[in-house]
């Protein structure tokens, strides 16, 4: 009984030992723990990540200005990434507003790649922007603007050419001329026949080629403007198309062309004339005389009736 007791005395002091072992280490584990909570001394702050610009706030943004115009792709860097640059999906209107404000030639000569195809057909601001290209002092973009509306048939493009053609580039305006050849428009009678009396020999001759697929009466407007310009070459060229064409009508403009103070033309004059009524005169009043009384005998071919 004695050494039971002494084990069961020597079993409680053990347990209490052990109990208050556990507190201590519960107290020093605690406290380290709330010192790893405390910020260690010296140690850096955290702080955001920071980004290349500042990002304005909501109401910073709405009171920036705003740009009026939209920049427009370099068109040749445009031109390696499609096939097509006209096809680009960049409405004309923004084309034309930053046309209408560049005062750099190559930009405007750049910015017509952007338009799509026959766009002067179709758009209000394509035409505004050719017009204004065509009155442009720089020749490059004058010939730039002309080329567009190359293929236009309708009388819609001859505002355009009429600009062109007082442009003082003589390749602006004879491009020009060469589009009034796909045009059928009574029109452009006045406008080859003012293009016949142009300082420029190749755009003379080119109205006169242009002439030559028109209708008679457009013809014989240009033709008879043609031989009474101060130019020889013109002259000389319109009577020969005069004497190849034939009729009552170039018999007309043909004596008119005697009374040039040339005697060499007027010679010229009097051979055509012969060739086609075989008639030979000394004079204008005497070919005019003549002809008055004698035109009706023959009909529109100049065979007698």
């Amino acid at each position: 009984m004695v050494k039971a007791k002494k084990q069961y005395g020597f079993s409680v002091s053990a347990v209490y030992i052990l109990l208050v072992s556990l507190s201590i280490i519960c107290i020093i584990i605690g406290c380290s723990s709330k010192k790893d909570k405390k910020a260690k001394p010296g140690a850096e702050k955290s702080h955001p990540a920071k980004t290349s610009a500042s990002i304005p706030s909501a109401d910073k943004v709405s009171q920036l200005p705003k740009s009026p115009i939209l920049p427009l792709p370099d068109a040749n860097q445009t031109a390696k990434e499609i096939e097509e640059p006209c096809n680009a999906q960049i409405p004309i209107d923004s084309v034309w507003r930053e046309f209408n404000v560049t005062s750099a030639s190559e930009r405007k000569i750049e910015l017509f790649k952007f338009l799509p195809y026959k766009a002067f057909d179709r758009d209000p601001c394509a035409v505004a922007m050719v017009q204004t290209a065509v009155a442009d002092e720089d020749g490059n973009v004058a010939l730039a603007g002309i080329e567009l509306v190359q293929g236009c048939k309708g009388p819609k493009v001859l505002p355009v050419v009429v600009k062109a053609m007082s442009h003082p580039d003589e390749e602006v305006r004879r491009t020009a001329v060469g589009i009034l050849s796909d045009i059928d428009d009574p029109q452009t009678g006045d406008l080859l026949a003012a293009a016949v009396s142009d300082k420029s020999e190749d755009i003379r001759s080119a109205a006169l080629d242009a002439a030559r697929g028109k209708d008679e009466q457009v013809q014989f407007k240009v033709l008879e403007k043609g031989i009474s310009c101060p130019y020889g070459d013109t002259k000389e060229e319109s009577v020969a198309m005069l004497g190849n064409m034939g009729g009552r009508r170039a018999v007309d403009i043909l004596i008119e062309a005697l009374r040039d103070k040339d005697a060499e033309f007027r010679e010229k004059v009097t051979s055509a004339i012969s060739s086609l009524i075989d008639k030979e005169f000394a004079s204008y009043e005497e070919a005019k005389n003549w002809w008055e009384k004698n035109k009706d005998k023959y009909d529109e071919d100049l065979s007698l009736k």
